[in-house]
């Protein structure tokens, strides 16, 4: 009799030791004393909340290059670590291991900020100025949502004579709608031989864009402002 309750004990023993293996093995959680996340295999929290203030420091090591598995011994897809080191094709930053290499990060390769590129357009012009004002106008298109329109001039065939004869006004300015960017070009002739003109070679706009979007720069008339 007293060897069948003992039998009784110890396999009653036996299933709340299975038992326990069974609720560790579901999940597991480090760190306070919430429930673990039902979803997560390990559960880290420094805190009693669902919040907590603490991370979790990655192993750090100095790897070699993505191609070569030291410090480990071997690849091993899945292998997440923190590299310290600079050397061949790895720096600093967070790798995973797919198996056969390392990548940096959890998307891959390492994603550059967009580099800005100073551009200009021109449209020829080639007309002679000869009058007291003469203002010419067109628009801008095709202007892209990483582009931005800095400034407009004028090319002369004689920029001293410009210099010291004409003065030149440019103005950019949006399009009612907002959809293009409306520029003109004043020129006023303020020397008083007539026979002094200047040649208005063409016109040039500047602007800094992000990617590879053109500007169309559109002539759309002169207006010969005499006297004004």
């Amino acid at each position: 009799m007293k060897t069948k309750k003992n039998k009784l004990a110890q396999l009653f023993l036996l299933l709340l030791m299975i038992q326990s293996v069974v609720n560790l093995q579901a999940q597991v959680r480090m760190g306070g004393s919430v429930t673990p996340n039902p979803n997560a295999v390990l559960d880290l929290n420094a805190n009693d909340t669902i919040s907590g203030s603490r991370g979790l420091l990655l192993p750090r090591v100095a790897l070699i290059s993505t191609a070569t598995a030291n410090p480990l011994m071997e690849h091993v897809a899945g292998m997440l670590v923190f590299n310290t080191a600079t050397s061949g094709d790895v720096s600093p930053g967070v790798y995973y291991n797919d198996g056969t290499k390392w990548v940096r990060g959890t998307g891959g390769a390492v994603v550059e900020p967009p580099v800005s590129n100073i551009r200009e357009t021109k449209i020829d012009i080639n007309e002679s100025i000869n009058l007291q004002s003469v203002l010419y106008y067109g628009e801008i298109t095709d202007i892209g949502p990483n582009t931005t329109v800095l400034g407009i001039r004028g090319v002369f065939s004689d920029p001293s004579v410009v210099s010291t004869s004409f003065t030149v006004t440019p103005l950019l300015k949006l399009s009612d709608d907002g959809t293009t960017i409306l520029w003109s070009l004043q020129v006023q002739n303020f020397n008083i031989d007539p026979e002094v003109s200047c040649n208005l070679e063409k016109i040039i706009v500047i602007y800094e864009c992000f990617d590879d979007n053109d500007l169309t720069v559109t002539f759309l008339g002169v207006l010969d402002l005499v006297g004004w």
